[in-house]
């Protein structure tokens, strides 16, 4: 990167755009130079850094990926060739190049530009992508659908070296080696995803970008064999030299001949900052008829100083985080500051510390989640009860599950929507076997990324499985003790989800002598309030929903009963049993999940179980809030909250509404 562009990334101001304002389409692209082509790769990193500091977003792996981008529009046809983003975070470039720029200061923002790729907003975007490892699984079903159908496109997966540790990427590898279709694989190699890319298969990667050694024999062998087929030898000659030949190849110690012994060819690695490389090495590929793999090797934050120093913390930066690392460093205030709020990621995280010390045969587990999650710090002060094994879902639940079995007491830290991915080693490793696997569940509920990322399922669909204790904390100190119950006293599945927000009552947390045992299957009634008043029950974070909209409901003379409903299965049946006998009841449940399947559905069958026993009895009426049967979109949470009736002001006008009635 030249110095002139470095410089000029050190400020918030308008970048001059001149050939970015010319590219409308792809087709604008074609018609530039190379040369010209690297002036629009400094005027994109320029105008990245400068959207992303007024809405943040994903900002390492987007500067990471300039040329990539800019040469798989020179060589290819978008949107008759599908390009397939693994993850799709990376994919902001694309998004300028197809249409999109003039939108950007909308991205992430609700109504305006996904984070993500979604074909729902452009036609260029070939299918949606949220999570890792699925691009080369796609590419072989559109290359298969291409020759069924006999369309003439080209299909194209762009991957991470981080996506391609899933088990789902090398799945598809060794189904496109058997078949040998044309699917051609970017492998972006930056060594990392969110946090630095950990497993065997990463340090394979590092061998082959340590030598170039196998590039070099490897064309020299390809020149023989072109010479060998010009040459008029004796066929036992021939066939000898090829043997020979043949072996050399096999022995060479490189990673590349692991693709090829799978059946598709290696090229690489590439300077992934060398455009006209770049360019070379998709024009080299693009009419093979077999599976190509394109090696290619690429620095997050590629262009801003302060991300390629550290591409973990500018991986995801909220808006405006870019402003304070553009200026020089200030002197320390004598000003005090007040300390940060804790999130219930932190809170989580000094809870596991804290187990840790008076439990010896805990662990943790994360598939590469632990920057996120906050559990690098457990990481650091317990480096050999910490196990980060990359994005592998699956191998992260049924790896807890095989420790349980023989006496270890594992915590598997994960997101709702990543938790997804592991049902069947949750149901077939897990629950069968009933084993004591704790499941921390981050970013339960809303969050900001959109559809692919709403950890909005985890309550529904755990709930449906035998022998799991699902729960949800009121606030931070609930968390703790949860946790803390979890772990010394449990003897089966026990998932915990907390949503991504600030922690209630964080303040006066202490250490472990502040953890008390409690009734993890219990609820609380919070207030008592005043017969024919109605009774919310609130799970998890909506308690301090709840809490924040009686003075409202008070005002208008209501004092309902306020109950923490911390367990979703089970139900506190005796409380709820009582609740629910009484005919004069008003009863509504809150939950900040799908509403098919959720607590509030768990909370009718009960009571359809109560008149089925007592058909004639009285029982009370229940209404249901939760997340509405639809994939919600992207936007700011307290957006999201309020578009689906969860808010605080939405949640006083209902009870207002139906409690007055």
């Amino acid at each position: 990167m030249h110095g002139e562009l470095q410089e000029s990334m050190h400020t918030l101001a308008k970048p001059t755009t001149t050939f970015l304002e010319a590219v409308i389409t792809p087709t604008e692209l074609k018609k530039l130079s190379i040369e010209e082509l690297n002036s629009l790769g400094q005027e994109i990193r320029q105008e990245i850094v400068c959207s992303l500091a007024k809405t943040g977003g994903h900002l390492a792996s987007n500067l990471g990926v300039v040329e990539i981008t800019i040469a798989l529009h020179k060589v290819f046809n978008s949107p008759n060739d599908q390009i397939l983003w693994d993850v799709g975070h990376q994919a902001y470039v694309h998004k300028m190049l197809t249409g999109r720029r003039d939108k950007f200061n909308t991205l992430r923002q609700f109504k305006g530009l996904s984070g993500f790729i979604s074909p729902f907003e452009s036609e260029h975007d070939s299918f949606i992508a949220g999570h890792s490892s699925t691009s080369i699984s796609l590419a072989v079903g559109m290359v298969l659908a291409r020759d069924h159908l006999k369309q003439d496109r080209k299909v194209i997966a762009v991957i991470g070296d981080g996506g391609l540790t899933g088990g789902m990427a090398l799945e598809a590898i060794n189904h496109l080696g058997h078949i040998q279709k044309d699917v051609i694989i970017i492998l972006n190699d930056n060594e990392m995803s969110i946090s630095e890319n950990v497993g065997g298969f990463s340090q394979y990667m590092k061998r082959i970008r340590e030598t170039f050694f196998y590039k070099d024999i490897k064309r020299k062998i390809d020149f023989i064999e072109d010479k060998l087929d010009q040459a008029n030898l004796n066929p036992a000659v021939k066939d000898l030299i090829q043997i020979v030949k043949k072996e050399a190849k096999d022995r060479f110690d490189t990673p590349g001949i692991v693709f090829e012994k799978l059946g598709v060819n290696y090229s690489g690695p590439i300077d992934g900052h060398d455009l006209s490389a770049v360019i070379k090495a998709l024009n080299a590929v693009k009419n093979k008829s077999t599976p190509q793999i394109i090696h290619i090797i690429t620095r997050k934050g590629k262009g801003y100083a302060p991300a390629e120093a550290d591409s973990i913390k500018y991986h995801g930066v909220p808006a405006f985080a870019l402003e304070p690392a553009l200026t020089e460093k200030a002197e320390p205030s004598v000003v005090s500051v007040a300390p940060k709020p804790k999130t219930y990621s932190d809170v989580f995280t000094e809870a596991l510390i804290d187990i840790a010390k008076i439990e010896p045969n805990m662990v943790a587990i994360t598939p590469a989640t632990a920057e996120g999650s906050g559990l690098v710090k457990f990481g650091k002060v317990y480096p050999d009860r910490f196990f980060d094994v990359a994005i592998c879902e699956q191998h992260a639940v049924t790896m807890a599950a095989g420790m349980a079995k023989l006496g270890v007491k594992p915590v598997v830290s994960i997101y709702s929507t990543f938790l997804q991915r592991a049902m069947d080693q949750i149901i077939h490793d897990v629950a069968i076997m009933n084993l004591p696997v704790v499941f921390g569940i981050d970013r339960g509920g809303l969050v900001e990324d959109g559809e692919t990322h709403q950890g909005v399922f985890d309550i529904s669909f755990l709930r449906a499985v035998p022998n799991f204790t699902v729960l949800a904390p009121k606030d931070a100190r609930e968390l703790r003790n949860m946790l803390y119950t979890a772990i010394k006293e449990s003897k089966g599945p026990v998932a915990i989800r907390f949503p991504r927000e600030k922690a209630v009552n964080s303040q006066a947390l202490k250490g472990p002598e502040d953890f008390e045992l409690i009734d993890l299957t219990k609820w609380q009634v919070l207030t008592p309030g005043l017969p024919g008043h109605g009774v919310l029950l609130a799970y998890g974070g909506m308690v301090e929903t709840v809490i924040q909209v009686l003075p409202a409901l008070s005002d208008q003379g209501l004092e309902p009963m306020v109950v923490a409903a911390r367990s979703a299965k089970p139900l506190d049946e005796a409380l709820l049993r009582g609740l629910l006998l009484d005919g004069g009841n008003k009863i509504v449940t809150l939950e900040e999940g799908q509403l098919s399947g959720g607590f509030g559905a768990a909370v009718l069958e009960y009571l359809s179980s109560l008149k089925v026993a007592n058909p004639a009895g009285k029982y009370a009426d229940i209404v249901n809030l939760g997340i509405p049967d639809r994939f919600v979109e992207h936007g700011a949470r307290p957006i999201l909250l309020d578009e689906v009736g969860l808010s605080p002001a939405r949640v006083t006008q209902f009870l207002l509404s139906y409690l007055k009635a």
